[in-house]
């Protein structure tokens, strides 16, 4: 796993305007993201509005990914699901098609306790034939994984990974300082990522580099490789108003997706229960687009 790290590209999945699956336009949306210098590919995660693809189309988004990859980086396939045996039979596709790992939250819905999430990741690393990433969000899952469950969790065979989205920079350096050694400890919420690679972060799981990859990988390039805190800072603070608007709105897919279209990528189309962006966030959305080179 001594390559993973730097910029994960967390993929929207692009649809027509029937709702089918774009492939088109994911093609060209991730060999821009290649060119462009991203580390990584990650699809299939809530960014590519898994709860609203069926199994086998996460499975041939998946497969088509790879394909379009062709090993140029890592993949971590998402595998989240309520059901176990889902996210089991996705882990063991993702393993067949080459992927580098899978990201799998504590079963959304169920509100395990900390006991059940730690059985949950054993049983886990005992049937996915990949690395694992154990994926901290109380926002999407009801329960944070508490520092306790995760050093238990960190210790299983077979985890690989750790995606910090709570929102919380004190749990991140804390991950990093207690699991560092043995899971890549990933930023997870769009708005803490210069400070969570200043605290040891080695990548970050980014929405933002849908839309603007080679800007996330010059503040990472900043930061981790030439160690310019002060440069690093500027491009940060260029990026923080949309990053906000992707973490506080609501509308996440809705302002990645138009914000796409107006790159010409793809058609902006999402699936139910997710509507067109509103009136209010698009217009602050345009305006911000405007203040800096995302690119």
């Amino acid at each position: 796993m001594n390559n993973i790290h730097g910029i994960f590209a967390v993929t929207v999945t692009h649809f027509n305007q029937d709702g089918s699956i774009d492939y088109s336009a994911i093609s060209n949306h991730i060999q821009w993201l290649l060119k462009s210098g991203v580390h990584g590919i990650m699809p299939v995660g809530a960014t590519g509005e898994w709860p609203a693809l069926s199994i086998d189309e996460r499975k041939k988004v998946a497969e088509f990914t790879m394909k379009e990859v062709n090993g140029k980086v890592p993949v971590i396939v998402g595998a989240i699901s309520p059901n176990v045996d889902v996210s089991v039979e996705l882990s063991k596709h993702a393993g067949s098609i080459g992927a580098a790992g899978v990201m799998i939250l504590p079963p959304p819905g169920v509100h395990p306790s900390q006991h059940e999430i730690y059985e949950f990741y054993k049983y886990l690393s005992t049937q996915s034939p990949l690395p694992v990433m154990v994926y901290n969000n109380p926002g999407s899952c009801g329960v944070a994984v508490s520092p306790e469950t995760l050093i238990k969790c960190a210790q299983l065979p077979n985890m690989g990974f750790l995606k910090e989205s709570s929102g919380d920079i004190m749990r991140l350096t804390r991950s990093v300082d207690e699991v560092g050694d043995k899971l890549v400890v990933f930023c997870g919420c769009e708005s803490l990522a210069y400070e969570s690679f200043v605290m040891g972060a080695k990548a970050w799981v980014c929405v933002l580099a849908n839309v603007a990859p080679a800007m996330c990988v010059k503040l990472y390039n900043l930061i981790v490789k030439e160690k310019n805190l002060d440069e690093a800072r500027k491009v940060y603070r260029q990026m923080l108003p949309l990053l906000r608007l992707l973490e506080d709105t609501g509308e996440l897919w809705q302002v990645v997706k138009h914000s796409l279209t107006l790159k010409g990528f793809g058609t902006g189309k999402l699936r139910l229960p997710r509507q067109p962006l509103s009136e209010g966030v698009r217009i602050e959305l345009e305006k911000v687009l405007k203040q800096a080179d995302f690119c």
